[in-house]
Parts: structure tokens; sequence; C-alpha cells
């Protein structure tokens, strides 16, 4: 919904190579200016990645920058502040430690950002200017490969529709963290660094190959970077790369080195350490899989998480066209797992039926709806490991499993969603499983796991009896419609078993009732 009057918002990026701050106005996101973009290289990344620890200098380079940020966001009167960091600190034995003394010493209040929501932020901002037109990919499938200091994501998409998303934990100071300065200065570097690279990479490749991918996407500063060293002009915006020639661009250093590039181009030594593993990742990647073009775009991290940040605020119709995009790829990791696609289908039906009759008046954000579609999806992809203990193995899997644009704590929701277990039924109590939700949490996933386990119960012959439901909500009951002319007794009963639950949670008797067809 689009607000005429014009917000503010400071948006910091605590970085692993750099610290950087947006000052954004907007009223939607076409609407979207950024007045004020500042960075500041920091020395402290490889630190942190060798000894897992931020230490007092470290800390204390943190702050300082930050409270320059502070002072910028004072003259321009901004209130709205978001913290953000990734892999600099959230990898830190000490992380605890070192947000509450950056609270203390500076009033910010710090967001540590996981890496598959790091990943997600970036295809969500790169993926509405490919939408806007930025590049036209012809419906050929295109893969975009992000990759940040900790890790790598693959994100693959065709006509859109997502399919496959991976990461791993192979970023670019990750791979030198594996090899000493002496070793890095080894004229088998080189050669080392890239057996390590298609070591780490190769169960990705299955992946990769299931598609015929035409184009690649890189992204980000490096990739910026890389194409102004190769001396491409960029054209309304993107930069096209042949892969022969950044085949050719690596040959011509006989052995990719940071101090290599450092003597060339004039890097500074943080920004060489950086762009050294990453262009040897790019350069395993197209010794991988042949594609016809390599498309540079420079949307950053930091950018893509202002977007996000304003669609969510403006509420934008591109955060629905994303959950979207998202349900869709749930949908292919639950194929993996060979789940029941038309008895999740129906089970995801009726339950966005009754949350939405629901939401307004119960105390739900619409938000949850979506993972509430996620369990759906998900929770009989356990049946794939153990019959006999499904649901402790839907739990364990959704827990463990990437599922991109969610938190460890949303992953927490639709696990424990997807893995409801009815305590009055003996049968179930073989799969309990043990969950440590904090109490906001825990009458949430009561609220959600009451919905599914309805909806659940009217298609628990898993023969499709019940097409479709009507949900209207009075004072007192939630009446859902159906219409059927075969014996409906099992879902009739289980209906009536899920609903003592139901009734406890909101203080609203459902029934399921028969129209006339």
């Amino acid at each position: 919904m689009e607000n005429s009057m014009r917000h503010y918002a400071g948006i910091i990026h605590i970085g692993t190579v750099n610290m950087a701050m947006k000052i954004i106005s907007y009223t939607s996101m076409e609407d979207m200016e950024v007045i004020e973009n500042v960075s500041q290289e920091v020395m402290y990344g490889e630190e942190v990645f060798k000894t897992h620890h931020v230490s007092f200098r470290s800390l204390n380079e943190i702050c300082r920058i930050l409270n320059g940020f502070k002072q910028l966001l004072c003259d321009y009167d901004i209130h709205d502040v978001r913290v953000i960091t990734t892999t600099a600190i959230r990898e830190a034995d000490n992380m605890l430690n070192a947000l509450d003394q950056i609270r203390v010493r500076t009033g910010f209040d710090v967001d540590v950002i996981h890496m598959t929501k790091e990943i997600y932020y970036k295809f969500f901002g790169l993926y509405y200017h490919v939408l806007e037109g930025t590049f036209n990919f012809a419906g050929h499938a295109v893969l975009l490969v992000d990759i940040t200091s900790g890790g790598m994501g693959l994100t693959c998409w065709q006509n859109d529709q997502l399919l496959f998303q991976q990461n791993v934990y192979l970023g670019s100071l990750r791979i030198l963290e594996n090899f000493t300065r002496k070793q890095r200065e080894d004229i088998s570097f080189p050669t080392a660094a890239r057996e390590f690279i298609h070591g780490s990479l190769s169960p990705l490749w299955a992946s990769v190959h299931e598609h015929d991918i035409r184009y690649v996407v890189l992204s980000g500063k490096s990739a910026t970077l890389l194409g102004r060293l190769m001396q491409i002009v960029p054209q309304q915006g993107v930069t096209l790369i042949e892969p022969q020639r950044f085949r050719d661009f690596v040959h011509s250093f006989h052995g990719l080195t940071p101090f290599k590039l450092m003597q060339r181009f004039g890097l500074s030594e943080s920004v060489a350490n950086v762009l050294m593993p990453t262009i040897m990742l790019y350069y395993e990647l197209f010794r991988t899989i042949d594609v016809d073009m390599v498309v540079l775009m420079g949307t950053t991290f930091t950018e893509g998480y202002s977007m996000h940040y304003v669609a969510e605020k403006t509420n934008d119709s591109y955060m629905e066209h994303q959950r979207r995009l998202l349900l869709g790829l749930a949908r292919t990791i639950a194929g993996r797992y060979l789940y029941n696609p038309d008895h999740s289908s129906r089970v995801e039906s009726y339950s966005v039926e009754i949350f939405r009759a629901l939401y307004a008046r119960c105390g739900l954000e619409y938000r949850t709806g979506y993972l509430l579609q996620l369990a759906a999806i998900l929770h009989e992809t356990g049946k794939f490991i153990n019959m006999r203990k499904h649901r402790v193995c839907s739990y364990e899997l959704i827990r463990q499993t990437d599922l991109f644009s969610l938190s460890d704590e949303e992953k927490e929701i639709v696990a424990s969603v997807a893995s409801y277990i009815n305590p009055d039924m003996p049968s179930d109590h073989a799969d309990w499983i043990n969950r440590a939700l904090r109490p906001g949490l825990e009458v949430l996933v009561a609220k959600l796991q009451a919905i599914f386990s309805l909806a659940d119960a009217i298609d628990k012959s898993h023969r499709g009896k019940i097409p479709s439901i009507r949900a209207v909500l009075g004072d007192k009951e939630l009446r859902l419609y159906c219409q059927t002319e075969v014996d409906i007794s099992l879902e009739r009963w289980s209906f009536i078993q899920a609903g003592k639950n139901f009734e406890e949670i909101f203080g609203i008797t459902p029934r399921l009732l028969k129209e006339k067809v």
C-alpha cells in the first residue's frame, strides 16, 4: 500500500571488508532514493576469521566508525536506524559481549543476519531489478552466484520460478583461513587453492547440471570491481563478460595470488585478499558449467536489505510475489523427499482459508500465514526418512534445511507446526519432540498448530474427498462449508478430535458443514 508521506531511514552494515551506511528516503519501492551512501574500509575482517574473536582493537575500530555514522545521522535528523552485521561478528566466540559493547558505546542495537537471509536479501534486490527489465534473460535458466566473506549462495531461476537454492560455507575469507600466510606466498598456492575450491564445491554440481543454465549473474562490490579491472564498460547498469574472456584474464596472471592483484592494480591487501578467492571461485564455476554470458550487476547486500525494509514498511506487492516464488521453492524441496503433493496442496489451501478468516480477530500477523503454508507443504517430508517417527524427522529436516528468506527462529516455527503432535492421541507419542520455544513463540506456534491440525484432519484419508472449503467466522463459531457426495466419516471424526484443541486455543468452536452440491 503506497503512502504519500515521505519517510527516512538509515541502514548500517558492519561488514568484514568495509562498514557501510545508506540514508534513504521513500514513499514506496518505486520512489526510493539514496540520499547518502558512505563506506569505510576496515582491517579487522581477516583477524576475526582467523581467531573467531572480536578483539578489543577491532571493537574500537567498529565503534569509532559507528559513532562517525551516528553523527551523520544526527545531521540529517534520522531516527529510524537499522544496524546489521553478517560474518564479521556472527561467528565470533564473543559475539554477545561484542554486541553489548557496541550498544553501550554507540547506543546501537545490532541485528545479526545469518547466512541464508544474507544471501536472500541480495537476491531480493537483484530480482526486483530483473523484473523491472534491467536485463532480458529471454526465458533461459539463470544462476545467481553470490559470494560473501563467509559463504557462497547459488540461486537458480527460470520463467519466474526458483529451480534450486544452495548455500555453502566457502566464502572469500573462509578460503584464505585454510592457508597460512607462508603457504599463500608459495608458488603452489594458486593450484592448491583451486583444488581446495573444487573439492568443496563438487557436491553442488549435480543440482547445477540438472538445468540448462545459459546465464550466470555475479553481483555486489567484488563483481563490479572485477568488471573495472577487466576494463569492460557497463551498459545500462550491467556489465557483460564472455566466459572465455574471463578465463583469459585469470590465465594472464600465471597463477593468481593476492600479491599479484596488489601489484598489477594497486589494490589494498584487504581488498586483494577478498578478490583473489572470489575470482578463483568464479573460475572454478566456469570450468564446470558452460554458459553463454556472465552478467555483472551492482546490487549489494546493503541495497537489497534496504529494498526489503522499504517493501515491508510499505506493504509492497513485490513481497507477495517473492512469497509465491519461495512457496514454489519449498514444494521443490519437499519433492526431494517424495512427499504427497496433492495432499500437501489440499492441507495448504484449507490452512490458508481458515487463516484468512481468523487472523485479524485472533492476534495473528498476516505474514505468519506464509509460515503456516510452508509447514503444510513440508509436513510429510519426514516419512522419507522414517515412517514410524516421521514427525521427528520432519522437524529436524526443516530445522536443518536452508529455507530461503527464513531466520532460524522462523524455521523453528515452521518445524514445530509441521510436526504437530496431538497429545490426546496415544499413537502420536512415539514422535514426541522436546522443543525449547521462548514464551512469545509458544503462543504463536500453538495458534498455527491449531489451524494446521484442523486443516490436516479435513484430508485425513489423503484421498481428496473435500476439494475445497469456505470459512465463515461468527461470534463463537468457525463454520467450514464443504461440498462432497462421498462418505467423510473419517474426516469428520478427525476434525472433531482436532477441534478440541482449536477451541481451547481460540475460544471458538469449529464446525465442518456440508453444503448442497
